[in-house]
Order: C-alpha cells, then sequence, then structure tokens
C-alpha cells in the first residue's frame, strides 16, 4: 500500500508539468504582454533553425571553389557514369571496346600485369610524396554514390594524407591523416550538415562512423596503396585455373591518355580475390607513359544488387571507382599540410 501511495504522488509530480501547460495558456491569452512573448518564441525557434540549418564559413578557412560544378562536369565527361549507355555516341572515355583485339590473354595477361604493378610498386616506394585529383565513386550498401572529385595531397614514411572535396554535395569537406598522431585518428571538417556544427571530428579511420561513407579506411588511400592490393588480388588470380578470364587490351583513353587495360572477370563468387568476394569483374587501368595504375573499377555480383539491369550489367553493378589524374611527383608538400591547424 505504501508503494502504491508512493507511485501515486510521484506520477503526479511528472505529470504536473503537462498538466499545467492548459493554465499558462490561459494566463498568456488574457497576458497585455503576450504579442512580445509570442514574438520572442518566433524569434527563438527562427535562430534555432539558422543556427543548424545555415553552413558556416569560419574566418581564413579556403572558400568553396566557385567552379566545383563544372570540376565535377568535366570528372563525369571524363571518367563516364556507371548509367551511361557504351553504346551510344557519348560513350564514356573509360570504356573498354569489347571488340579490342587484346595484346595479351590468360595467365600471360595477368603474369604482365604483376610484373608492370611490381615495377610500378618498386618505383612508389622511392617518391616521398606528391599531389594529385583523386576521383572516386563506391557503392554504400545499396547505394551507389555520386562521382567525388578530391584534391590529394599525400607523404610517405610516415604516411600522411590530406583530403579536400571539389563539387558536389560535399564540396570543402576537408579530412586528414598523419600516422602517429592525433592517438591515431583521422580528423574530419565537414561543411554541410549539423557535423558543421561540431568543427572538427576525429574518427578511427577502420570504425563505424568512418566505414559509413567509404568501402576503404583512408589509410589505404594513394597510388601505392591501390598498386599493393591490385597486385595481391592478381597474385590471387594466377592460383586459380579455371573461374578466372583475363585480357589485357593496348591503346585504350582515359581521361586523354593512352593506357594499358586489365579486363579480369570471374565465373562464380568464390574465385573472386577480394575477401567479401564482391567482384565480378574488374578493370585496372596503366598510363602507357608512366607504367602506373591511374584508374581502377569493380563491378559487381546482378542478384547482390537490387537495381542491377541485365540489359546494361557494367553500368548498373559498378561497385568502385577509383582514379588518380593531375599527378605531381615534384609538389612541395609540407607538414603542416598534415596539421589539426589545416582544418581550422
Amino acid at each position: 500500500m505504501n508503494v502504491l501511495s508512493w507511485c501515486l504522488v510521484q506520477s503526479r509530480w511528472l505529470t504536473a508539468p503537462v498538466r499545467s501547460i492548459p493554465g499558462v495558456s490561459r494566463r498568456l491569452r488574457y497576458s497585455p504582454h503576450r504579442h512580445n512573448v509570442l514574438g520572442s518564441l518566433v524569434v527563438f525557434f527562427a535562430f534555432g533553425y539558422l543556427y543548424l540549418d545555415a553552413q558556416p564559413t569560419t574566418a581564413g578557412t579556403d572558400p568553396l571553389s566557385k567552379n566545383g560544378g563544372e570540376v565535377l562536369a568535366d570528372v563525369e565527361k571524363e571518367f563516364g557514369g556507371p548509367t551511361a549507355d557504351n553504346g551510344s555516341e557519348g560513350k564514356p572515355q573509360a570504356a573498354v571496346a569489347a571488340s579490342d583485339t587484346p595484346k595479351l590473354t590468360g595467365k600471360e595477361a595477368l603474369l604482365e600485369c604483376d610484373r608492370m604493378l611490381g615495377e610500378a610498386e618498386a618505383k612508389l616506394e622511392k617518391i616521398p610524396a606528391y599531389t594529385a585529383t583523386f576521383v572516386k565513386q563506391e557503392r554504400i550498401g545499396d547505394v551507389l554514390t555520386e562521382l567525388q572529385v578530391i584534391q590529394l595531397r599525400l607523404a610517405h614514411q610516415p604516411k600522411r594524407v590530406s583530403m579536400k572535396w571539389e563539387g558536389g554535395t560535399d564540396a570543402g569537406q576537408r579530412v586528414v591523416f598523419a600516422e602517429g598522431e592525433n592517438d591515431g585518428d583521422m580528423l574530419v571538417k565537414k561543411l554541410t550538415g549539423i557535423e558543421a556544427r561540431i568543427g572538427i571530428i576525429s574518427l578511427n579511420p577502420s570504425g563505424a562512423m568512418a566505414m559509413k561513407h567509404s568501402r576503404h579506411p583512408v589509410t589505404k588511400a594513394g597510388l601505392l596503396e591501390l598498386t599493393r592490393i591490385n597486385r595481391q588480388y592478381r597474385q590471387a588470380d594466377l592460383k586459380h585455373e579455371t573461374g578466372v578470364s583475363a585480357k589485357l587490351l593496348d591503346h585504350q583513353k582515359l581521361n586523354g591518355r593512352d593506357c594499358l587495360c586489365l579486363v579480369v572477370e570471374y565465373s562464380k563468387p568464390e574465385f573472386a580475390p577480394d575477401e567479401k568476394k564482391d567482384y565480378r569483374k574488374s578493370l585496372v587501368y596503366f598510363d602507357s607513359q608512366t607504367k602506373l595504375p591511374i584508374c581502377v573499377r569493380c563491378y559487381g555480383w546482378p542478384d547482390r544488387i537490387a537495381d542491377a539491369d541485365p540489359k546494361k550489367l557494367d553500368q548498373s553493378t559498378l561497385l568502385e571507382l577509383y582514379a588518380y589524374k593531375n599527378i605531381d611527383f615534384d609538389a612541395q608538400v609540407q607538414n603542416d599540410d598534415f596539421s589539426r591547424a589545416r582544418l581550422q
């Protein structure tokens, strides 16, 4: 009985604010100051909305690129969207002509690709730092992101990465990562959304929050990691006697540059080299002049992708596009490029 009485008393205390609302409303209705109170509430909520919705720009930070939309449009022309019709006159430059006569096929193509990747890895390991324009598009869950154009600054030993997004919904976003600093976290500064109000965000590069927006952690960014991963995949391909087909095509055009292109296809998921067995087909482009891999496209299995279209199989099953352009191995890259102050 005592417990029941106590509960009743507590329930009155908890519901008192709710029960008092009609009284407050009644007093406000007959108050000579009601207009001032209502006006104050309107101003309060208006400022609250502006605070959450308006996007801040800190004094001294770089303004958003005025030609961000043009940059994105140019990239779409250069690399082609996954929904483009490869049979149309507007064929993406990144498309591979199916009728091209292969330079090499089968294991010979894979061995040649492995050799080129090995030479590229040795070359890149000797380069201390560089800048480039990084282009990526990924399927996160069931959603294919828009093409992203990122200004990249990267240094090796220790690894340091600086990224700034150009154009698109993430325009102005910055990310820096410096191996051995910031407790191993990457630092993120957004210019849009509620996150912009938080300021600089520290995230575990491989944590759930960071991987919510990317298929690979920032620690895997850069030409060297792209080369190493693809070399591992090609060596895995070479172990199979069946289930893997490959061909090496020359004189393929990508971003106006002459390239060699390796095309690898898998008959079943069990033959795919990636950990999740997601890859159905992979394209690797090598710049004919530098001999470096500058673009990779990977496609998935149609039964795993909700909106896959058998008539446009590759276009509707793109999983990953990673490309590098405007690569400058002589660029001046400073330690300050990877500091927290860079995000302020």
